[in-house]
């Protein structure tokens, strides 16, 4: 015990003097304009983190316009940008020149390995060029059959318990989408049977459940204290922390890890033999094996590298599809026009084709629900912030200029080697030039509008970061609305409110019951004609 306290006065004093350094040699942004620090030590951090997500965002982008300072740990300063040309210079335009933030990447690194979500350069190229195949669009609609009946199993459930109680009945979405999802990218990406549907004792459905909330949702002040000052220690001395000094949060990243890189040993296994055996599968981890064994030595990932993409697979396409099918159910409640035209037209054109299932072709055929889909994914992005890091000294061009402190417009912000950026999806896909006056409302009717063809929500990223999987999680959606809609009637308790948990992705919580983690209470009626036909 004596040794272990040794340790952390031992790493207390390197992160105090790092803390000093850093105190001394702060970037300058001094033009631009920022919030009042809301906590002496820790700045503006306790506002952005303990506030819903999304709701400062709105403020600094209505308050100061598209580039923002504000101060972190002991003042440090930090930018946060909305202007969409600087959005896109960081994210795509400037090549590598900004690399995923330090800490944010370590973070990933602890309980994903390396993965393609954690190199840089060269070695993003070489991760992306393998994954690439399992996400094509021929790869991604051919999952469309799994993704409807996981949706299809998880209705069934719905209505056995609507007609044991005789009636209308709220059920709380996120807990059954995210078990749902589980099982759908199981079937498309693993071919691997989670069944959480049916039963939560899957180790992998557990170490998985609600991830995100139970690691990220309401840090305290001590934690987010603990986290920064950590973060300016050398990486070396970030793992060894992260390793091995306890914590309850981080011990559910290292459970995380261990179990996914156990199962996907096992699965990789089986695909090399069923490849070697010319008898290998469609799913993406099976084209992962394909491509790699089809690489050179060089171009092809290590074996902890393939183990590390599971991992990336399910927390990329798990509890962000689950929340965004909870968050486009809560609006179709707000909007019950919306949800009755949706509700037609699936119904129109699924007696039009006639077909067992619904296919990617089927939704090419519902425009409205495309919309809806759309609309859902720019006003609820499941990640509503990304974070860079200058890898170099930079010039960020700006749009639309912007006034400094002393009143004249700046048009371009430049910034230093490790800089860190917070690119605000969130205000992106709020800009009234871009989305229009009513931007900030739900409409999935400026879908169907002239010249929206080449709009595009920020919510998939951009560049050489944009989300392998965007075409994958847009058909997901597509399917399980489909299927629900149909099949269901959604209503919500006008007394409930509820707010944007900020863990990281945007999930749903009650207002007043935020300790009760995720939720999202939702009635649903039984439509007459699956109940009697």
């Amino acid at each position: 015990m004596e040794f272990f306290n040794l340790q952390l006065v031992a790493a207390g004093t390197i992160v105090i003097a790092l803390a000093v350094y850093v105190r001394l040699k702060r970037s300058s942004l001094s033009g631009l304009r920022g919030p009042e620090s809301s906590h002496p030590i820790l700045g503006f951090l306790p506002t952005l983190l303990h506030t819903p997500a999304g709701e400062v965002d709105f403020v600094l982008q209505s308050n100061y316009g598209g580039a923002v300072k504000y101060d972190g740990l002991l003042g440090k300063r930090l930018l946060w940008i909305c202007d969409p040309k600087a959005v896109h210079y960081v994210a795509q335009g400037s090549g590598y020149a900004f690399i995923r933030a330090a800490d944010r990447k370590e973070l990933s690194r602890m309980f994903l390995g390396k993965s393609v979500l954690t190199v840089e350069g060269d070695e993003h190229k070489r991760h992306r060029r393998i994954m690439l195949p399992g996400f094509g669009t021929v790869e991604s609609s051919s999952y469309v059959p799994s993704f409807s009946r996981k949706a299809a199993r998880m209705s069934e459930k719905w209505v056995e318990i609507i007609e044991g109680h005789k009636g209308t009945v709220a059920i709380d979405i996120p807990a059954w989408t995210a078990r749902a999802t589980l099982d759908a990218l199981g079937e498309a990406a693993f071919d691997y049977p989670f069944n959480a549907l049916d039963d939560m004792s899957n180790e992998l459905s557990r170490v998985f459940n609600n991830l995100f909330s139970k690691t990220r949702l309401n840090p305290s002040n001590w934690e987010i204290f603990m986290t920064e000052m950590v973060a300016l220690l050398p990486p070396p001395l970030v793992r060894t922390w992260n390793e091995y000094i306890p914590d309850r949060k981080r011990a559910i990243l290292h459970r995380s890890r261990a179990v996914s890189e156990r199962i996907a040993r096992q699965l990789v296994e089986e695909k090399s033999a069923a490849l070697l055996s010319n008898n290998g599968g469609h799913d993406i981890m099976s084209l992962l094996v394909k491509a790699n064994a089809s690489a050179s030595a060089k171009n092809g990932l290590a074996e902890d590298e393939v183990l590390a993409q599971l991992s990336t697979i399910i927390i990329a396409g798990h509890e962000t599809t689950a929340t965004t099918i909870s968050w486009t159910l809560l609006e179709l409640c707000k909007n019950p026009d919306i949800q009755t035209r949706l509700r037609n037209e699936i119904r129109r054109v699924r007696l039009e084709r006639d077909e067992p299932e619904p296919t990617a072709a089927t939704f090419d055929d519902m425009p409205y629900l495309g919309a809806v889909v759309k609309e859902t994914l720019r006003y609820h992005p499941a990640v509503y912030q990304i974070y860079k890091q200058a890898a170099h000294d930079e010039i960020i061009p700006l749009l639309r200029p912007i006034a400094g402190v002393d009143g004249k417009l700046i048009h371009e912000i430049p910034v230093q080697e490790g800089q860190k950026v917070a690119l605000s999806i969130a205000a992106y896909n709020r800009d009234k030039e871009i989305f229009g006056q009513d931007a900030d409302s739900f409409n999935p009717e400026r879908w169907l509008k002239d010249g929206y063809v080449t709009k595009q929500a920020f919510t998939f990223g951009g560049g050489h970061r944009a989300c392998l999987g965007w075409r994958f999680a847009v058909l997901e959606l597509s399917a399980f609305l489909t299927e629900l809609i149909d099949k269901f009637e959604f209503s919500v308790d006008a007394k409930l409110k509820f707010e944007r948990g900020a863990a990281g992705i945007m999930c749903p919580l009650i207002e007043g019951q935020t300790e009760k983690g995720v939720q999202l209470p939702l009635f649903n009626q039984c439509l007459r004609r699956y109940m009697y036909r």
